[in-house]
């Protein structure tokens, strides 16, 4: 069947062959039509100019002989184009010979003023050459042309004799086939009918085989599936608690877990190399008063920021943490030069700074961060963790929004904090504090207007410690509450002691913590120790600092109000010292404001210090409010103080603080002296706030 095919193809080629040689030729028949036209064209072109002139040399315009020239020239150029077209043509053509004797025809007639005789003949052989010429291109290829077409009918007659030859055999060749199949086609169909039979037996096997197996099949997908399905929940869960082990869920940060493996790897790195790797201890400044005012929910999304901005500063090889709160760590690793770390260093500490945008809420924080450098500082990450955390608090020390690195002075006075804090869980465990009461003078009528109770601490090992030092590691370590009561109820207890044994008319001054306004509700505690006490509110005055106003503006209000409808004063401590408000004295209800001590010792040199507590006076004045001058050592401050209307001076000067005893022996001999006897160093009077 193939060589039929072939054979078909052979034969239907060849007669294709042939009737393509038939619509080609040296040169085609539309260049005949338009040299036919060409030549009527002259030949009109001839009868016009003989009639145009007559054979005279005068000239005349002739549209006639005009019209049909310009036919003859346009025929002309078109002629070069066909030349180019048809290569043939030049062979039966002088095509050159016509554009020549074109031109010339041309030249004489439209370039000459009048036409001669014997020009009008040169142009009259002119037109005769080219029609002659013209008309033997035509007599040419018709004999040529004839000829051609004979050849190509006789090879076309040939080509077809051979195709029919070649259908013959093949059509031979095909009955030949025909006759052969047909021969076997029998023993072809009882080939089949056996091949049935078998594969119709055969697959009857293989289908109740094929359904057994499928019903196994479908078994054991179940099967996998609950495996597949088993396993990836295992995997996925044990993703889970990979992710749980080590990163926090809320910022997507390391966790100390992970934290702690990324900086072994780098220190092991550190150890090849003999690099430097720099620990970071992190904790956000005003983060709490974030949380306080906004709530936990905006908080939480402050974390969720500021960790993205650390993120966004550090390298790649460098890895950072949250160890819970709002305290952070980082691993810098490969570090060469300590400048690398400032840089980074600065770059965390700008982008924090900048305003946190949280569910319409703008919030302000900024970051305290302290550094300590592998191996310079420590071998391990306990004491790297813990120097970089003492680092951090000289940081919020200096003012905050910056950072420190490391030094040894830190680690002793990290060692002696440690210490003080232990030994300060006994002191209030056993209530080893004491208290001592320093007397506020009244400077209108020359007598003691109120006791400020200040609290003191003596430790075995270093003896007297200073409220400044132990007070501020109390609020840090939550200790800051059980001492405040204790030292408010004592306080209380003492005044009603004193009021039984005659005194009268005198203020009880104690200071009260922020984080006491913040940790619980102060007014009802203080109404409740009043109450059982037995202290009438009016002989109480608390003391607050500016951290306490701007912590929580609306519950401080409503704390600050409920204390002052009860009768207790309130004063102001240290102001002038921090960024304190007009509006907080016409907004709180405050009676009494307290000139820090700083202020007054400079008041026999600083001119800012002076114009700055004239300035206070007067405001107090304005707002009719008390004020009390701490810190008054020598003449010459009473005497400014005074000068300048300052109602109530405390200080060395008049009295240091003395014990509850000192104080009773102090109101005895008030009984039995004059109203206007007062030393340089105990004032023997009592006096009325009023």
């Amino acid at each position: 069947m193939l060589g039929i095919i072939l054979l078909s193809l052979v034969s239907s080629g060849i007669l294709y062959r042939q009737i393509m040689g038939l619509q080609s030729g040296s040169v085609n028949t539309e260049v005949v039509d338009f040299i036919n036209e060409f030549e009527y064209e002259l030949m009109d072109s001839a009868v016009a100019l003989s009639e145009a002139y007559k054979l005279q040399s005068i000239i005349a315009n002739n549209e006639k002989f005009d019209r049909a020239f310009k036919q003859v020239l346009g025929r002309t150029a078109s002629l070069s184009l066909l030349e180019k077209q048809y290569p043939d043509l030049k062979n039966s053509l002088n095509v050159s010979l016509v554009v020549s004797s074109t031109a010339r025809i041309n030249n004489l007639i439209y370039n000459s003023a009048q036409i001669q005789r014997k020009t009008l003949g040169e142009v009259q052989r002119l037109f005769a050459d080219l029609t002659f010429e013209l008309h033997r291109f035509q007599q040419n290829w018709g004999h040529h042309n004839n000829d051609m077409m004979s050849t190509k009918h006789f090879n076309t007659l040939v080509s077809y004799q051979n195709s029919l030859l070649l259908i013959f055999v093949t059509l031979f060749i095909g009955i030949v086939m025909v006759i052969y199949l047909f021969k076997n086609n029998r023993t072809l169909l009882e080939l089949q009918r056996t091949l049935e039979k078998r594969v119709y037996k055969r697959t009857k096997e293989l289908s109740n085989s094929n359904e057994n197996l499928h019903l196994e099949i479908n078994e054991r997908k179940k099967i996998e599936e609950a495996l597949t399905e088993s396993q990836q929940a295992a995997e996925i869960a044990h993703q889970r608690l990979q992710h749980q082990a080590n990163f926090d869920p809320l910022t997507k940060l390391a966790n100390r877990h992970l934290f702690i493996e990324r900086f072994n790897e780098a220190s092991n790195r550190t150890d090849r190399n003999s690099t430097l790797v720099a620990l970071l201890f992190i904790d956000l400044d005003r983060f709490k008063h974030v949380n306080d005012t906004l709530g936990h929910t905006i908080g939480d999304e402050l974390l969720i920021e500021a960790a993205v901005r650390i993120e966004e500063v550090l390298r790649s090889s460098d890895t950072a943490a949250r160890f819970g709160g709002d305290e952070f760590a980082i691993v810098l690793s490969d570090i060469v030069e300590i400048r690398t770390v400032e840089l980074i260093v600065s770059r965390i500490i700008k982008t924090l700074g900048s305003p946190f945008h949280l569910s319409g809420n703008e919030a302000f924080v900024s970051a305290s961060i302290g550094i300590t450098m592998y191996p310079r500082d420590g071998d391990n990450i306990e004491t790297l963790l813990r120097k970089a955390d003492s680092a951090m608090y000289k940081a919020k020390d200096a003012g905050k929004n910056n950072f420190k690195f490391f030094t040894q002075k830190m680690n002793i006075e990290a060692t002696e904090r440690r210490s003080l804090e232990t030994a300060l869980y006994k002191a209030v465990e056993e209530q080893q504090f004491h208290i001592e009461y320093q007397p506020i003078y009244d400077v209108q009528h020359n007598k003691i207007a109120v006791f400020e109770a200040l609290i003191g601490w003596n430790l075995d090992s270093q003896g007297k410690i200073p409220a400044e030092k132990f007070i501020p590691l109390a609020e840090e370590i939550g200790l800051i509450l059980p001492i405040g009561k204790w030292l408010l109820d004592e306080v209380c207890k003492t005044a009603v002691m004193w009021i039984d044994d005659g005194a009268s008319d005198f203020l009880m001054s104690v200071n009260i913590s922020s984080r006491q306004f913040q940790k619980c509700n102060m007014a009802d505690d203080l109404e409740k120790t009043l109450r059982e006490t037995g202290l009438d509110a009016r002989y109480l005055m608390i003391e607050i600092t500016e951290n306490l106003l701007i912590s929580n503006h609306l519950q401080t209000l409503e704390q600050l109000n409920k204390i002052r409808k009860m009768g207790v004063h309130i004063a102001f401590d240290g102001f002038g010292t921090g960024y304190s408000s007009l509006s907080f004295l016409r907004k709180y209800p405050i009676t009494t404001l307290k000139i820090d001590q700083s202020f007054i010792k400079n008041i026999s040199g600083d001119c800012a210090d002076i114009e700055l507590i004239k300035s206070i006076l007067s405001i107090a004045e304005n707002l009719n409010l008390k004020v009390i001058a701490e810190g008054v050592e020598n003449k010459t401050q009473v005497d400014f103080l005074v000068k300048n209307n300052c109602g109530f001076l405390q200080g060395d000067y008049y009295s240091p603080p003395l014990p509850a005893i000192n104080i009773l022996e102090l109101l005895e001999r008030e009984k039995t002296q004059a109203p206007d006897v007062v030393t340089n160093k105990v004032v023997l009077h009592l006096a009325s706030t009023d």
